[in-house]
């Protein structure tokens, strides 16, 4: 033994040689004593690994995309509101819920709604379900049956007696069309089928100029003072369509209403500011205003 670390004690004190020796040392007077060695159980052992994943499930967790959408959704409610903000007591409050706490709980996260939560929510406040649960879709795009014919709306829009009722028209050339219903302060619904007021249209689209003139025709006769105007933006218009805006954020502005939709039944022009029709609304408006002069005359006939 005593010739073997002197031929080789170069090796057994360099630094590997210490490590070899001193690892072999404890193993043998453990094993002389009959004392195991020392050992960690796996659960003891906290690894960054682990608690990495343990923070990405919790990230990406279904129930936290649902707090997130919560929060979202009154962020959206609130947006480009000058006063009186919708505060979680008040949306509690609107929903007839016992406490305040109750809905804070789900919104902080400290409580999982159920699934008569969440559809009872989404009723409430005009919310697509599919957005709120799962996190498709849009906040405010809520698929539901169209109708290609405007007039065919009529007796959707008289059932839903609405507080308001908005033409909403784009300013592009083809003055794309659609109805928005404001039924409370904290719920529209738009109907989401659009039509395209202008001369760039086959016969069926024609029709459906007809078809809207009617609605509006009709509308007027009983819920005139509900009825409200407004020309978008393009950005706008397809933000408020596509329901990834709460349309007051866009439409609630002072001097912002126009008459165009009332403008646009007068196609003989016999309203004293009808020589103002061409530059306030364009060619196309008054393109459209023909057609409909066609449909009568061929009615009449």
């Amino acid at each position: 033994m005593i010739n073997f670390i002197l031929e080789n004690k170069e090796w057994l004190f360099s630094g590997i040689g210490i490590f070899i020796v001193t690892g072999a040392w404890k193993f043998f007077t453990q094993s002389k004593s009959g004392a195991s060695p020392v050992q960690l159980s796996k659960s003891e052992i906290p690894t960054i690994q682990e608690e990495k994943m343990t923070d990405k499930v919790d990230e990406i967790s279904e129930v936290k995309g649902i707090v997130n959408r919560l929060n979202k959704f009154k962020e959206l409610l609130n947006e480009n509101r000058a006063y009186d903000e919708f505060t979680i007591a008040k949306l509690a409050e609107i929903m007839g819920l016992k406490s305040v706490g109750e809905l804070e709980n789900y919104f902080k996260g400290k409580s999982e709604p159920d699934f008569e939560f969440l559809k009872n929510f989404c009723n409430v406040f005009g919310v697509s379900y599919s957005w709120l649960s799962e996190g498709k879709g849009e906040p405010f795009y809520i698929n539901k049956q169209t109708n290609y014919d405007p007039l065919a709306y009529y007796p959707y829009i008289e059932a839903l007696h609405p507080e308001k009722i908005y033409f909403i028209r784009s300013d592009a050339r083809e003055g794309y069309t659609f109805i928005l219903l404001k039924l409370f302060d904290w719920k529209y619904e738009i109907l989401h089928r659009s039509w395209n007021i202008s001369s760039h249209v086959g016969a069926g689209g024609q029709s459906q100029i007809y078809g809207m003139y009617k609605l509006i025709k009709k509308l007027k006769e009983k819920s005139y003072l509900k009825c409200y105007g407004r020309i978008l933006k393009d950005k706008d218009f397809d933000l408020l369509f596509q329901g990834k805006k709460f349309p007051s954020s866009i439409i609630d502005f002072k001097n912002q209403d126009s008459p165009w939709w009332d403008d646009f039944t007068d196609i003989n022009h016999s309203y004293a500011i009808s020589e103002n029709y061409e530059n306030w609304y364009g060619s196309e408006f008054m393109a459209a205003q023909r057609i409909v002069k066609l449909f009568l005359e061929q009615e009449n006939k």
